[in-house]
């Protein structure tokens, strides 16, 4: 070299004159995070961990009470039995027979109904996007305690399995609230989401005009 010339540090200057804006440049490609996630399997978003597992725990509290409300039925429709088939019965204290009694067996049925039916629509709800499923679920949780009064007060000892059917139902109580949990969790969130992405996207309207391919006349 010759010497007494100062070399400019290329590491510094680089090439050429140096941009007025940085430029901007993506990230490494492994770090890139697509903003629609989809299951190959199914065309549908991803659904994460959390969602499946608050599936299949919202619907085992759904037959966790299908179980009880079918032994307060059985238990209803005899008349030795009737009495003491659900706590709703016992506390009314209806004739057997009669139309009071009709009645009640009606109601308790119907509570039975809702809860069975509003844990398994929650984890539908949350198998298919629908963050309202948050919600429900917190309402299920609170119909939890209808249990109560459709569960028998004494338990046949025929068996000792007896006792263990007619209190099935309380397991939809730790069933639900463990769904509960999961369906606020971030991982849910994020599969709530994708959803709602994949529901607003649409096809672009088909063109009802008139098309131009070109300006010669055979193009019109």
């Amino acid at each position: 070299m010759t010497a007494g010339l100062a070399v400019p540090d290329a590491a510094t200057y680089g090439l050429g004159t140096p941009p007025t804006t940085p430029i901007a440049a993506l990230p490494p490609i492994e770090k890139l995070q697509p903003t629609l996630r989809l299951d190959p399997n199914t065309g549908e978003p991803h659904r994460a961990g959390t969602i499946r597992w608050a599936f299949w725990l919202f619907l085992l509290a759904g037959l966790a009470e299908a179980g009880t409300i079918g032994l307060t039925w059985w238990r209803a429709i005899h008349m030795d039995t009737f009495a003491t088939s659900a706590r709703l019965i016992g506390w009314t204290n209806p004739n057997p027979g009669s139309i009071a009694s009709i009645l009640i067996a009606v109601a308790t049925m119907l509570i039975g109904m809702l809860l069975i039916a509003t844990p398994i629509v929650t984890g539908y709800l949350a198998w298919v996007g629908q963050s309202a499923s948050r919600w429900w679920a917190v309402v299920a949780l609170l119909l939890t305690c209808a249990t109560f009064v459709v569960t028998p007060p004494t338990a046949s000892r025929a068996s000792w399995l007896a006792p263990i059917w007619a209190n099935i139902g309380w397991l939809a109580v730790p069933l639900v609230l463990g769904g509960a949990v999961l369906t606020w969790l971030p991982g849910s969130q994020r599969t709530f989401a994708d959803w709602v992405t994949f529901r607003k996207t649409a096809l672009p309207a088909s063109h009802t005009g008139k098309i131009v391919y070109g300006r010669l006349e055979q193009f019109r």
